[in-house]
């Protein structure tokens, strides 16, 4: 196992004082330039790189951010933690990834990020009841919820529009010639769950058509087959369903398909939510409502290092609507 390279070592090597390399490596107190040129070459030289954990102990200044992440299958989460480390690292900062086991939540994952010294946080995929907006203003630490949010406040917030999102669905549907239309979601204590769910209800309303079934379950493929049996049985004639996210649509579709044998979108019409790569599949060709993720991340970002301490207010950024083949005309 190769040795790990330390400042010590540096100091050896260029001929002068851990001091001067530490002054050096830290950007305080004065070193001669004669001095300073030495230790940057003597790092170069042995392949010292500075620890950023313990270099933010030392100067109290950190470039450091904590992504905090539940435990979640859906696909749209590594498409989120791709851009965002990318644009992280892009203007210098580095990510630690905190990511909850099953059955875990964020709350439980925050006292071990504050740990560290940060710059900030940010937290994917929080429930409605969270404490995390308390935990980060008595820690006094900057913070951002991107995607999910909890109740309350307390954090800056940056989310797609659910509730706009689940209206121009619901227009979708209608617009094609649905009128026994149903609503599954996912997780009814997550914000995307609940705003969802309001933007079909407002939208059902606005198209003065009664809803035939509402259903929460979880955000999961297996959930949508299971409520597909489920209205099949209890809701004769549907023929058109918004859901939650897209990988319901996926069971939603599979399950009515290959075990119930409905034409789709001939007998029925099936809208998702965020535009997963497997939305485009041909098996699935999903009309959904695609989440602006470049667009959130960005603003999050720009949030996040504006945010002073216990900031907060939920900024909303629209989605739009992506026509394929589950549904007519």
């Amino acid at each position: 196992m190769q040795k790990r390279i330390t400042q010590r070592d540096v100091a050896a090597h260029a001929r002068v004082s851990q001091a001067a390399v530490s002054r050096v490596m830290g950007g305080h107190g004065y070193v001669a330039g004669e001095v300073r040129e030495r230790v940057l070459r003597a790092a170069e030289e042995i392949g010292y790189r500075p620890d950023p954990v313990a270099r933010s102990l030392i100067t109290g200044r950190s470039d450091i951010v904590a992504v905090v992440v539940g435990h979640v299958a859906n696909p749209l989460f590594p498409q989120m933690l791709g851009t965002l480390t990318a644009r992280l690292r892009a203007q210098g900062q580095r990510v630690l990834l905190f990511n909850a086991a099953p059955g875990q939540e964020i709350d439980e994952l925050l006292p071990d990020a504050l740990r560290y010294r940060l710059a900030g946080i940010v937290i994917l995929a929080a429930e409605l009841h969270s404490r995390a907006a308390a935990i980060c203003a008595a820690a006094e630490v900057p913070a951002v919820f991107l995607h999910r949010y909890p109740e309350g406040g307390g954090v800056p917030a940056i989310a797609c529009d659910g509730v706009a999102g689940g209206r121009a669905a619901v227009g979708e549907l209608v617009r094609t010639g649905c009128r026994r239309i149903a609503y599954v979601g996912g997780s009814a204590t997550s914000s995307p769950d609940r705003d969802r769910r309001r933007g079909f209800a407002l939208g059902m309303e606005g198209a003065g058509i009664a809803p035939v079934a509402c259903l929460d379950g979880a955000f999961t493929y297996d959930w949508g087959a299971e409520a597909m049996r489920m209205l099949m049985r209890s809701v004769p004639g549907i023929d058109g369903i918004f859901c939650g996210d897209d990988v319901i649509a996926c069971g939603v579709m599979d399950a009515a398909r290959h075990e119930l044998g409905l034409g789709i979108p001939r007998d029925l019409s099936v809208i998702g939510f965020d535009d997963v790569p497997q939305a485009a599949w041909s098996s699935y060709d999903l009309t959904t409502i695609r989440q602006p993720l470049d667009a959130m991340i960005g603003r999050a970002i720009e949030v996040l290092g504006a945010a002073e301490p216990g900031a907060r207010g939920v900024e909303l950024v629209a989605g739009s609507l992506v026509r394929r083949a589950s549904t007519r005309g």
